[in-house]
């Protein structure tokens, strides 16, 4: 079984246990084809930030081209592999290119995989174009979903929590900013944070948006009154680097913080929908 994945590195911790739970333990990253230096470099710490989730847990992990990927894959006569396309936090502020990225990478790692698992949500394209892109695909895709409609859902942090718990947060207080322990890793000031996640959060908006730094802290100051905390373990209780990334965030714009749990079942549960169809 030759499974393919294309995630958005914030969701690593989630990709992590679907393939545990898989059980495979032949790993390998997808770097570009490009010979631009700057771009493989660049990659390739995206790609040592998100296999360091992997480390000390048995995994063998490789990173190389796709077309290495798939020569080796034959001539190992592998049986089992895992190839993973991870893609950057901030794709979401462009949800065409991320589109065209995850379109162009099904199509391209369908001749070496048996199914496709999606580590994304909508994160502003549209349900009508990501379904296409996962009905017309070669081999079988599969994408977080609602448990009880089956739609795609919305972003990263419905897949952490499920649709109808970030609901109730909203409902219980509109004006609540969400973050998770990989993305507070990534990108650790209360701005930047802030500028790469307040597209997501507010729904599809202009790209231009995104790089408006006074109208982003006038509307977190008016409009947010909270942050929650995503813990997924107690490792996360108790790094303490991470308390202290929420501590300053919730100071610069004058927040509550709120702990809540998160978890990999939803991700979990779409490797189980695709197994049992």
């Amino acid at each position: 079984m030759h499974i393919g994945v294309i995630t958005c590195e914030i969701l690593r911790k989630e990709i992590k246990d679907v393939i545990r739970k898989a059980g495979v333990k032949e790993l390998f990253f997808v770097l570009p084809d490009t010979a631009n230096s700057v771009t493989i470099v660049l990659y390739q710490r995206m790609i040592d930030r998100f296999s360091s989730e992997f480390a000390d847990d048995g995994f063998v992990l490789k990173v190389q081209t796709l077309e290495k990927i798939e020569k080796a894959i034959r001539e190992r006569d592998l049986k089992d592999s895992v190839i993973i396309k991870v893609l950057e936090l901030r794709m979401h502020d462009y949800p065409d290119v991320l589109l065209t990225e995850i379109e162009e990478g099904i199509k391209r790692m369908s001749s070496v995989v048996d199914f496709i698992i999606l580590g994304y949500g909508l994160c502003g394209s549209t349900t009508e174009a990501l379904e296409r892109a996962i009905n017309e695909a070669p081999v079988p895709v599969v994408i977080p979903r609602d448990s009880k409609d089956g739609a795609i859902l919305n972003n990263c942090i419905e897949i952490a929590l499920g649709r109808e718990t970030v609901q109730s947060l909203l409902s219980e207080e509109a004006g609540t900013f969400f973050m998770t322990p990989a993305g507070a890793a990534i990108i650790k000031e209360p701005q930047v944070i802030l500028e790469s996640t307040i597209n997501i959060m507010a729904g599809r908006m202009n790209t231009y948006a995104v790089g408006d730094t006074r109208r982003i802290l006038k509307l977190m100051k008016n409009h947010y009154n909270r942050v929650v905390k995503i813990e997924y373990s107690e490792a996360d209780e108790k790094d303490e680097e991470y308390a202290q990334t929420i501590k300053n965030f919730a100071r610069k714009f004058n927040l509550e913080i709120k702990t809540v749990k998160g978890s990999s079942k939803v991700m979990c549960e779409a490797l189980e929908k695709l197994k049992f169809e």
